[in-house]
């Protein structure tokens, strides 16, 4: 039996680029995932404090705070959640930061959506226990 016919999966997609969170919610929804946008890192944090989240798609640079600092507080408040923290800057140190914050996945703009929606699926599928 698929994971998704069972439960709508809960997506958090971070990111204080309004385009880049259409985007995202108009490809994940399209996948079966149940979408919440947050523009900045004060919203996600809201968000979070009152309502579980499967996976949490997370951008590193927004205007407020970055998603690496507000990536302890995320774990903090749901360990069980999954975080993609995607970045146009990338390299190695943000990588293994992010990792070491508790990122589950890592990934570098511009990215294919099919890849993100891989790796979705994929943190979910940890999250359950069926990877």
């Amino acid at each position: 039996m698929n994971l998704y016919e069972l439960y709508e999966p809960k997506v958090l997609v971070v990111d204080d680029d309004q385009e880049m969170r259409r985007l995202l919610e108009d490809v994940l929804t399209r996948e079966g995932f149940r979408i919440t946008q947050a523009a900045n890192g004060s919203e996600a944090l809201a968000e979070i404090r009152g309502t579980p989240y499967d996976v949490i798609v997370l951008d590193k640079i927004m205007t407020d705070m970055s998603g690496l600092e507000i990536l302890p507080e995320i774990k903090r408040l749901q360990p069980e959640a999954q975080v993609i923290l995607i970045t146009a800057f990338g390299d190695r140190e943000t990588c293994v930061e992010a990792m070491g914050k508790g990122a589950t996945a890592y990934l570098a703009k511009p990215f294919g959506m099919s890849v993100l929606v891989q790796m979705v699926k994929k943190a979910i599928e940890q999250k359950s226990g069926e990877a």
